[in-house]
């Protein structure tokens, strides 16, 4: 079968039914293992995204299950009558399939359509939930980006014509797909200020730290990469490696960062996402224990560590000692940006790992968009040459959120009830709240909305459902008078939901220590 190319049908339905054909009329046997996507692309002469697309939907149809590491196979088609004797045939083809120890975390399983479906119904329900907020005179803290107010007046104008003196025409060319040699000296050098061996070979500019996450979801995609990602996080993460039908296990994050008990052996190249400073959403550090187990566990698995540091800058003591020095480069890729600690809206964001993971994601990007915009480089670069400028911004910034988390601590104190308890954020602008177990974020941000305050609920940064009793609070760019009321209003939504559910009383609960 060749898809015909001039046909309107898009070449993966006409592939997927194909298949779907071959299923249904047992020329493809329960149990049978497919050739690989790299293959049936070439067999096509279509690309390897077309086949994905075409499986994803045979998979969600129950007509064929992809396990990573050892191949895709067809099923029993929902509703077919099978022999004993098929049924002993299909076993003994799954049976010859290389199978894995069931002890080895070597990749993950891919996630069944019907529940992936269900998943992102799910999401996009809580999504439409979030526009509530936009309701007038409600107080957000939904907010996850940088206060506007933190920004010198009159400096982004200098630094575009500091940025255009150079003599650089940095509008009329697309530049290095890598990004600005300058720029990538002036971040590599505030790496090597920490004591980090790092060059320009090692960076890699991308359009924000979401540009750097996709990149390496469609290079894991490309090539069958095991990802592991820590729950809960950020849901960009989550969003980007589903953009790109990239399956991936959850590994639970406790208060000192990623559990490692839920961490076995991996298949070599493993990638393990995790926000090691100021976690998104709590606000936390990993811990030296926990970082040096991860450290281990990387270097003993050939995996990456795929650390997520965009809030490094906003850090009000010394951050975690970062994984380019242990493991190292080879083994885990950096995550930066200057958009929670400088302007959201200039979209400059870098990836820092060895030089050859950096040249062949620099191919990728380079499909892409071609490279970043040369004159947002050119105000990054900037911003970051003027060394004492660049630190007196940044204890600048600390000071303005650590206000801010000094207001909502103490707000939370005095109104929330009994029973809520939160994390203590070291920098940065957001922190965790814990209800009781069993209590819904859900049902309280819809109560919450009605008496005019909204925040994040925790399944939106938990694809396994596991934090629905918790939600985010993001404050940075909220003026403590806002802050105080947009508490009160919570804490009074929450005592008379928890009141409601469990009998407790209201009235105000210190909430710390629990997380």
């Amino acid at each position: 079968m060749k898809p015909d190319k001039e046909n309107q049908i898009p070449l993966y339905i006409q592939i997927r039914d194909y298949l779907k054909d071959r299923i249904r009329s047992g020329e493809l046997s329960p149990g049978q293992r497919l050739p690989s996507v790299a293959e049936m692309a070439e067999s096509y002469s279509v690309t390897a995204a077309t086949i994905r697309r075409a499986l994803q939907d045979l998979a969600e149809d129950r007509l064929i299950s992809s396990h990573v590491g050892r191949g895709t196979f067809v099923l029993d088609p929902p509703g077919a009558s099978v022999s004993a004797g098929e049924n002993a045939s299909a076993d003994a083809n799954a049976a010859t399939a290389e199978p894995r120890a069931p002890e080895q975390l070597s990749a993950p399983e891919s996630r069944s359509g019907s529940a992936r479906k269900l998943r992102d119904s799910l999401q996009r329900g809580l999504g439409g939930l979030m526009a509530l907020a936009n309701k007038e005179g409600t107080i957000v803290f939904t907010r996850g980006i940088a206060d506007p107010d933190t920004i010198e007046s009159g400096i982004l104008e200098r630094l575009v014509l500091r940025a255009l003196s150079r003599g650089e025409e940095l509008f009329r060319d697309y530049g290095d797909p890598r990004g600005l040699e300058s720029l990538r000296e002036e971040i590599a050098r505030l790496y090597r200020e920490d004591g980090l061996d790092v060059g320009a070979e090692h960076i890699l500019v991308t359009s924000g730290s979401q540009q750097a996450i996709s990149l390496i979801a469609q290079q894991a995609a490309e090539q069958r990469t095991p990802v592991l990602c820590e729950t809960p996080c950020y849901a960009g993460v989550t969003n980007a490696f589903n953009a790109f039908a990239l399956p991936f296990e959850t590994v639970p994050r406790g208060e000192e960062g990623p559990e490692p008990e839920h961490l076995g052996p991996a298949s070599d190249g493993t990638i393990l996402y995790l926000c090691p400073v100021l976690h998104n959403p709590s606000g936390t550090d990993i811990s030296e224990t926990r970082r040096l187990a991860l450290a281990q566990w990387a270097k003993s698995n050939n995996a990456v560590l795929l650390a997520d540091e965009v809030f490094r800058d906003l850090h009000f003591g010394t951050p975690p000692r970062s994984f380019l020095s242990d493991p190292g480069p080879e083994n885990s890729i950096i995550l930066g940006s200057l958009s929670k600690s400088f302007i959201s809206g200039l979209r400059v964001g870098w990836i820092v790992s060895s030089s050859e993971r950096i040249e062949a994601l620099a191919a990728v990007k380079k499909a892409m968009d071609l490279g970043c915009p040369p004159l947002m480089q050119g105000i990054a670069r900037e911003f970051l040459a003027d060394d004492a400028g660049y630190r007196a911004h940044r204890a600048r910034i600390k000071n303005h959120y650590r206000r801010r988390r000094d207001a909502v601590l103490a707000a939370l104190g005095e109104y929330m009830p009994k029973g809520v308890s939160w994390s203590i954020p070291e920098g940065g602008f957001q922190l965790q709240a814990n209800l009781p177990e069993g209590a819904s974020s859900v049902e309280l941000y819809l109560r919450a909305i009605d008496r005019g305050a909204a925040f994040l609920p925790g399944a939106l940064q938990d694809i396994d459902n596991t934090f629905q009793h918790t939600f985010r609070l993001c404050y940075g760019s909220l003026s403590e008078k806002d802050i105080r009321e947009g508490i009160k209003r919570i804490g009074e939504a929450a005592a008379e939901y928890l009141a409601g559910i469990s009998g407790i009383r209201s009235g105000p609960g210190a909430g710390f220590g629990d997380f």
